[in-house]
Parts: C-alpha cells; sequence; structure tokens
C-alpha cells in the first residue's frame, strides 16, 4: 500500500514540470560609512549580482538595492513584492551585506536613511511564501537575529555568533567569493550548495585572522536543515542558443526541480522509498546533462 508521504511525493513531482519552481534573489548592499567600506560593500554586492544572474539567467529574479538605493522604504518595497511575486514552491535567498549594530536589546541593519530593526525585517522575509528560504546576513553583530529569523525550510546564516561581535566582518568578501569559485564546489557538479558555500567562507574567515596572527572578532554561524539541498549558485551560465539547447535546458531544469521537491520530503518518506526515487531521478539528470554536453560539442 502506498504510504501517505509517497503518493505526496508523487503527485508533486508528477506536477513539477507544469509548475515549475523558480529561484528569486534579494541583495543588499547596506551603508557603509568610509570610503573604505562604501567601496567594498559595493564590491560584494555586485560579485553576488553576477552570481545570482549568472544561476538564473534571469535579471528579472535578482533584486539589487545598493548605495542610497538601499534605503528603508526601498527594502520594504523589494520585500513586499517578493512576497505578491513569489509562490510556495519558489526558492528564496536573501543576502545582506554591511553594517549591523546591537544595543543589547535590538539588531538593526544600517542602511542610507532610517535603519530597519531586526523585527520588521524578520516579519517582513516571513511575509514571503517561497517554500524554501536562505537568509545570509553578512553583519557585524548579525548573530543577535540567528535564532529569532529561524524558521521550518528557511536556512540562516550571520556573519558572528552574537550581537556582542561588533566589528566589521569579513564573511561578506568570503561568501561573495565562495559563489564563483571552483574551491568551493566539493562535489565537482558546477553547483554550489548553501553548505558548500558557508563551509568556504567561514574556512577562510578563520584562516584570514590565524595568518594575521590576531584573535578572530566573528565566528559565523549556521541554523537550518536545508543548506545541503538549497542550490545557491552555479559556477557557469546555461545558454540557451539553440531551440533544442533550450528544450534539453527545460527538460534539466524539470528534473532538477523534482530533485528539490523530493529532497524536502526525505524525513517523510521510507528509506527505500525515498532513496530509489531519488536514484531514478538522478539517472535521469545525468542523461540529460550528457545530451546537453553533447549538443555543446557540436
Amino acid at each position: 500500500m502506498r504510504t501517505l508521504a509517497g503518493a505526496f511525493a508523487a503527485g508533486l513531482l508528477a506536477a513539477a514540470p507544469v509548475a515549475q519552481a523558480e529561484l528569486y534573489y534579494l541583495i543588499v548592499g547596506g551603508l557603509g560609512g568610509e570610503t573604505t567600506y562604501e567601496e567594498n560593500f559595493a564590491a560584494y554586492t555586485q560579485s553576488l549580482a553576477e552570481a545570482a544572474r549568472r544561476t538564473v539567467g534571469e535579471e528579472s529574479r535578482v533584486a539589487v538595492l545598493a548605495g542610497a538605493d538601499a534605503s528603508l522604504e526601498a527594502l520594504r518595497e523589494s520585500l513586499s513584492g517578493l512576497a505578491e511575486r513569489a509562490g510556495e514552491t519558489d526558492s528564496l535567498a536573501v543576502f545582506l551585506v554591511g553594517h549591523g549594530s546591537y544595543d543589547g536589546s535590538q539588531y538593526k541593519f544600517n542602511l542610507p536613511g532610517p535603519d530597519i530593526d531586526g523585527n520588521e525585517l524578520g516579519e517582513l522575509l516571513a511575509g514571503v511564501p517561497a517554500r524554501t528560504q536562505l537568509i545570509v546576513n553578512a553583519t557585524s553583530a548579525s548573530g543577535a537575529v540567528l535564532e529569532d529569523w529561524s524558521a521550518e525550510n528557511r536556512t540562516v546564516i550571520t556573519a558572528t555568533r552574537s550581537g556582542a561581535e561588533r566589528n566589521a566582518t569579513r564573511f561578506a568578501e568570503h561568501w561573495a567569493e565562495a559563489l564563483s569559485t571552483d574551491e568551493s564546489d566539493l562535489d565537482k557538479n558546477g553547483v554550489i550548495t548553501a553548505r558548500e558555500a558557508f563551509d568556504y567562507a567561514s574556512r577562510k574567515v578563520a584562516d584570514s585572522y590565524e595568518s594575521e596572527g590576531t584573535l578572530a572578532t566573528e565566528h559565523p554561524q549556521i541554523a537550518g536543515d536545508t543548506a545541503a539541498r538549497f542550490d545557491v549558485a552555479r559556477l557557469t551560465a546555461r545558454v540557451a542558443d539553440t531551440p533544442q539547447m533550450q528544450t534539453l535546458i527545460t527538460e534539466l531544469e524539470g528534473l532538477e526541480e523534482q530533485i528539490a521537491a523530493l529532497r524536502l520530503l526525505r524525513d517523510e518518506m521510507p528509506v527505500e522509498d525515498y532513496l530509489a526515487q531519488l536514484q531514478d531521478l538522478l539517472v535521469q539528470l545525468a542523461l540529460a546533462q550528457q545530451q546537453i554536453d553533447e549538443a555543446e560539442a557540436q
């Protein structure tokens, strides 16, 4: 007899090609204050935006707020827009770059003009119905919101262990690197998961302090159980330059969405059913990728 989880999984997988899930990005480069920080934050924000565009191949799904445009009102509007546009089957990745502050009770993300506090930002994020979310807060004092922002099917990454770590962080630089280097791609499949990116960035942060012989003033943290299944970046863009390639890429992306949907049900399914379905999809994925490779070589 079919289990409820197994039946649900089958229905979800069958529906995936019809209503393909989308990945949306929101990248915010906050207030720098000093010229060096302004330049650095702008560079990290641009690098993250390039990785996002390369991954989804569609400008409209990558929202970037930087410099004077990264205002409180603009951030509210962007998240409200995502709340209306993103569906329950979609995914959301939010990257916050800049300075944060913590007064012992309230975290704030520093923006040109009025700042936004952690409570309001958390509520805005919760208002986006995307099924899976990745929130990366690379600011100082970001650890203050780690617990508050944690939720089901959401991975939260912070640059610091707590709100007490208030020095400017190095995590954003290495997070941006992680989304564009094959050094972070441990399984060499051309796709960077949130877990791979976090491991790379946190290791680089620790190494930077150790090489200088100084005490680390930040300790990156991660919470949530979807990091290993959240594909946050691709190292190379998929170019659909012919009708044949477009068909093949659409098929491949459909299989990837089915695999992502199945992985979310891993804990609700009998192990045998999960592994059997996963193996079948992975074989189909490998064959689809082989066809793409052969088409590109022609």
